[in-house]
């Protein structure tokens, strides 16, 4: 894909580090208002950006539905058990998953939390909406594992790209699909990362918690051409941002540049429409049938619980569609 579109026009922010975002995100919350508001105390006291850009909108949304402006303007100290189980009532009348409700309740509680450590709640208000429960229920997963002939056609449209590019993108890819990380891993990866005497990653995930990533033989490979051919050793971050003319910068990328190179990849290989977590669930599927315990994929993936690695498993539907497949009428 020699042809592909220039880094320089993909949408991006400004390239900071986990903990410079998290610097730059408190102090404009702080500067922005003479009192913090609770909802924005709550949102700077989360480690990801990510999550960050979620619960403000989920805390947005709440405040419109409770007749506020914004998060800012909204009085959280005012909230009660009862605004909060009519809230959770309204959502789900709107057609809204059980996971996502309790993903908005996830963020009332720790709005009210702040509210309340700030004096603009009283203890038996706070008590009481932290007794909501959760709502039950569950959809069907989404996302799905890449077939190895669709991971072939990847790698053939990186190969066939004879500009830098094609080197940084292969590496890039079989890092996510042989590691498993989460795109914000990947563009948080800096050449110091690289253990070479252990032909490993060290990744920084959710809750700024570090692990190792074991390199399979072939992933390792990638990244020693494109390290070795066309970025070099200079500190900075592993994956960079590269202009029209193979004009190779030391801007890191962001999580939307690596959504939008694997939207190109796929149009150019012609395999079917999947999204960067998808690769991550590939990899969680592809651990697992090759017979790996579930503690040792949720390790890898650096998940709190194997409940959520359970989620990324998606060789349930072959299974069940060989099953209906065997049923004679």
């Amino acid at each position: 894909m020699t042809d592909s579109v220039d880094d320089s026009f993909i949408p991006h922010e400004l390239s900071l580090s986990s903990a410079q975002d998290q610097d730059a995100f408190a102090l404009t919350a702080i500067n922005s208002s003479s009192s913090l508001n609770p909802a924005q105390a709550y949102l700077i006291g989360l480690s990801s950006a990510a999550s960050r850009q979620t619960m403000k909108s989920f805390l947005n949304i709440v405040a419109g539905m409770l007749g506020f402006t914004s998060l800012q303007s909204c009085a959280w100290g005012s909230l009660r058990r009862h605004h909060i189980r009519g809230l959770l009532e309204m959502l789900q009348v709107s057609g809204r998953a059980p996971a996502t409700i309790n993903t908005y309740l996830s963020a009332l509680k720790g709005t009210a939390r702040e509210a309340w450590m700030m004096k603009q709640m009283d203890t038996e208000s706070y008590q009481q909406i932290l007794a909501v429960r959760a709502v039950r229920g569950s959809r069907l997963t989404r996302g799905r594992a890449l077939a190895p002939e669709e991971i072939h056609a990847l790698f053939r449209s990186c190969e066939k790209d004879t500009g830098c590019k094609g080197p940084r993108d292969a590496a890039m890819l079989a890092v996510m699909l042989g590691c498993g990380l989460r795109r914000s891993e990947v563009v948080d990866l800096d050449y110091a990362s690289i253990l070479h005497k252990k032909q490993a990653l060290i990744v920084r995930g959710k809750g700024n918690k570090e692990r190792l990533a074991f390199m399979p033989e072939k992933v390792w490979q990638r990244i020693h051409i494109w390290t070795e051919t066309i970025r070099g050793e200079q500190e900075g971050p592993l994956f960079t941002r590269i202009r029209s003319g193979d004009d190779v910068t030391f801007q890191r990328m962001t999580p939307q540049a690596v959504y939008h190179i694997l939207g190109q990849r796929r149009a150019d290989s012609g395999i079917d429409e999947c999204a960067p977590h998808d690769l991550r669930r590939t990899f969680a599927s592809m651990m697992l049938d090759n017979g790996e315990d579930l503690i040792t994929v949720r390790d890898a993936m650096g998940h709190a619980s194997v409940t959520t690695t359970q989620k990324y498993d998606r060789r349930g539907d072959d299974r069940l569609r060989k099953a209906a497949g065997k049923l004679k009428f």
